[in-house]
Parts: C-alpha cells; structure tokens; sequence
C-alpha cells in the first residue's frame, strides 16, 4: 500500500494494475521518463520491442535515466552511460572496461509490465504478488482502430475525486447546463451491479414529468481502480484510464472510437473531433467541480452520499477492500 501524505486526507493506493502510458507515447529509440502514483518511473523497449519499467533513479549515483537513451534494446544512463538491461541488470560501466564485473547492487529497481489494449501497463502501489491477476480491462471497452482517437492530460485533482467525477451521472444538467436541454434533472431508473471487480452502471437521465426510461440513457462500467468503458449512444464509446501521477495530480487517458462515419480516412477525423469537443466544452466543467470540492481526497466518509451516487459508493467499497481498510479508517 502506497500512501500520498501532506494534507489532513491523504490519498492511499493500493497494489494493483494501473495504466502507465499509451503505447504510442514509447518508441524504440529514447526511453519515457513519467511519474506516477508519486514515483520517478523510466519505460524503454528492448531490441524486440517489449516495454520494460523501471524506477527512473540510476542505481549508481541517481541520474534520471528518462534522459538518456535506448542502445540495441539497453537503457543507458544519461550521466556516465552505465546501461542496463530488460531485467534490471547493470551490463557495461563504460569508466571501468569491458570486463568490469558490475555488482548487483546497480541493478534496475523492475515493475511487472503488460502491454495491452493500446496503454503500457505496470504492476505498482505494492509487492507484486507470485501469481499476477488479469488487467483491470473491461471485455466490451473499444479497442484502438481507424475509428478511434485519443487524448491524454494530467489534472490537479486527486485521483479518488476524479474516479468520483468519472462515475457521476446525475450533475450532467447541472455541471454541463449550458449543453443539455433544460428538465433532464431527474436520474430514473439508474441500476448498478458489481461483479469480480468490475462496477457495471446504467441510468436514464429525464426529465420530472416523463416515465422512467425516456430521455437520456448513459452507461458507464469501470473496472477497479481506473479503467472505464463509457457509452454515450450505441455509436459512440469511450475507453478511458486514471493513474495517480502524485498526491495532487491524476493522469487521464481516453479514447473515443465511433461509428457514425465509415468511410475510410474520414473514421479517425470524425472520432477525433468527438473527443476535441470533450475536453474542449465538457471535460472542463468536470475538471473546475472535481479540483474545488473539498476535502481534496474522495471517501465514503467526506460527504453524505445519495441513492443516485450507488457507483461511487461502490468504488470507494473496492477501494477500501483493496486496501485492507476497515470501515472508518478512511
């Protein structure tokens, strides 16, 4: 268990899969230093192109080794060009000669990788445990093809609010006023089920003189702890991913995949103008309402939650069983 500290609610994570990257974001050449879940972390592809994480500090003297380069599928260090390999190991220290035996204390601190589904996964927040379980993938969520588009950013906005905001149907009227008709404030049915992780969601937004199920259908599935399969009609899909980048920030990934226009070159354009105008006009309204609530971390006990808030419940409910928390130690 990893704990953000610094405010009087700190942020916990638990020991999990969490997306890293999008895959496209790591070429063959030059490594990709980020940050997530509050550590300094290096990807790089060896020579067959599997990715490979690491932390980023070079166990020699420290140097982030996201500044250096990626030499027949080794990562060597910007600063004295030690290189090491996909296993952690350390094999030249160019200051000492060819036949320098390197000890094992410079060797790459490793994370489990996976890479699936268009996003470069690592195993953090923890040990990994002998035997890994499955990626936190929901089965139905759009794959990565010529119909699809992406976009990635990093908000201030710690990562329990976020999924919070990510899994809140009912302040689509409210928060996105000036894009929904007027009426539409009424969450009727809104059924949630919870199954081996994953957190399945269906509501009809409607307005107060209309019967159950008219207006607008949203469905929203998530599997524990960031991933999301948002259905906004039958056409248009969201996958989308949220990883704790430090105490504050949380890195958002999504990806919109349509099947409005099927012509060929026209696929990825009309996708990517979807997914412009979400986090052009929508995604800001969400971002200004998940950065200003407070406390700054999300909780079954920070605030009196409602019938119509039954997924976030369920969320923070595998949250607190993935920590090994009991109730009210939150």
């Amino acid at each position: 268990m990893n704990e953000a500290t610094g405010s009087k609610h700190a942020e916990q994570w638990a020991a999990h899969w969490y997306a890293v990257a999008r895959s496209p974001a790591l070429g063959t050449g030059r490594p990709l230093g980020i940050q997530r879940l509050g550590r300094r972390l290096v990807l790089w592809r060896d020579a067959a192109g599997e990715a490979h994480c690491a932390d980023a500090a070079c166990p020699h003297r420290g140097a982030d080794l996201g500044l250096g380069r990626v030499r027949q599928g080794a990562l060597e260090c910007p600063y004295h060009g030690f290189r090491y390999g996909g296993g952690g190991a350390c094999l030249a220290m160019p200051c000492e000669g060819p036949d320098a035996k390197p000890s094992r204390g410079l060797a790459l601190r490793m994370h489990p990788v996976r890479e699936a589904h268009g996003f470069i996964w690592a195993w953090l927040g923890g040990r990994a445990p002998a035997s890994l379980p499955a990626l936190p993938w929901l089965a139905d969520a759009p794959e990565p093809d010529s119909s699809s588009a992406a976009v990635e950013e990093v908000w201030n906005a710690r990562f329990t609010r976020v999924m919070e905001g990510m899994m809140d149907l009912h302040h689509f009227p409210f928060a996105h006023r000036r894009y929904v008709p007027p009426g539409y404030t009424r969450l009727d049915p809104y059924e949630v089920h919870v199954d081996a992780g994953a957190i399945r969601t269906v509501g009809w937004l409607r307005k107060e003189t209309r019967p159950p199920g008219t207006g607008f259908r949203f469905a929203i599935d998530v599997g524990y702890p960031g991933v999301l399969h948002l259905r906004f009609t039958p056409r248009l899909v969201a996958a989308v991913v949220c990883t704790p980048v430090d105490a504050e920030h949380t890195w958002i990934a999504a990806r919109f995949h349509q099947q409005y226009v099927r012509l060929p070159g026209l696929r990825w354009l009309a996708a990517r103008l979807a997914i412009a105008f979400e986090f052009r006009f929508i995604q800001p309204d969400d971002y200004r309402m998940v950065r200003s609530s407070l406390p700054r971390s999300g909780a079954l006990t920070h605030g009196t939650l409602i019938r119509a808030d039954r997924a976030i419940v369920a969320w923070h409910e595998l949250h607190r069983a993935a920590l090994g928390d009991t109730p009210g130690a939150s």
